[in-house]
């Protein structure tokens, strides 16, 4: 029986002509999860970008800052970056306990760019990112230093969800299916190409004709 497998849209972390209206496209033709990065954007425009998206699709979007506008919007879950984790931000942990306190369902995850820090628990996370897989598209010389043999092996022992990310392209998604991953995360391949929902599409058919999707 196949496994159940992931297929993640993150966005672009730069500010991208009319790209909630492409993510809203995405998810009529079939995206499950939306990863919201804009690291520059303030509170405001954050909130203006999730505005755009249509309220219909609310449940299938993270956010990767301004946590607090799980409290305005039915968002999916909160991504937490290295300056959330960082010893002595309480004040995120904080808000991170009355967000789950408000609401229980709320998914958390992370990234993770080690296996040794994939091997240490994080049974506070929901699912994690580990990267870079292949070599980024995304960011230039950002290769990937992981042994495919060794992922092979330690994925499966894992007790929470891995999902690929980095230098994800349709010719790569489906090796990361067969090393045990629980989903691939795709960045530079959709919001470089010249038509991103058609690239998508492209991505998403690959997948389906493989592994179901989730």
């Amino acid at each position: 029986m196949k496994r159940p497998f992931s297929l993640i849209v993150i966005s672009s972390p730069d500010a991208l002509e009319s790209e909630a209206e492409l993510v809203n496209e995405m998810f009529r033709n079939g995206l499950q999860l939306f990863h919201l990065r804009k690291p520059r954007f303030s509170t405001r425009r954050f909130a203006s970008y999730l505005q755009q998206i249509h309220p219909a699709y609310h449940n299938k979007v993270v956010i990767h800052s301004h946590h607090e506008l799980c409290l305005r919007f039915p968002l999916r879950g909160v991504h937490l970056n290295h300056r959330h984790k960082k010893r002595g931000a309480l004040k995120q942990w904080l808000l991170l306990m009355y967000l789950k306190m408000r609401k229980p369902r709320l998914t958390i995850s992370t990234g993770l760019h080690s296996l040794s820090d994939l091997t240490r628990n994080q049974s506070r996370y929901n699912y994690v990112f580990l990267s870079p897989v292949f070599e980024s598209i995304s960011k230039t010389g950002y290769k990937s230093t992981f042994n495919e043999i060794t992922l092979r092996e330690q994925l499966p022992k894992l007790p929470y969800d891995v999902v690929a990310m980095g230098g994800i392209t349709e010719d790569n998604i489906l090796k990361t299916y067969d090393m045990g991953f629980a989903g691939a995360a795709v960045l530079g391949r959709i919001w470089k190409s010249e038509n991103p929902v058609a690239t998508f599409k492209l991505i998403q058919e690959k997948c389906l004709q493989y592994v179901p999707s989730w």
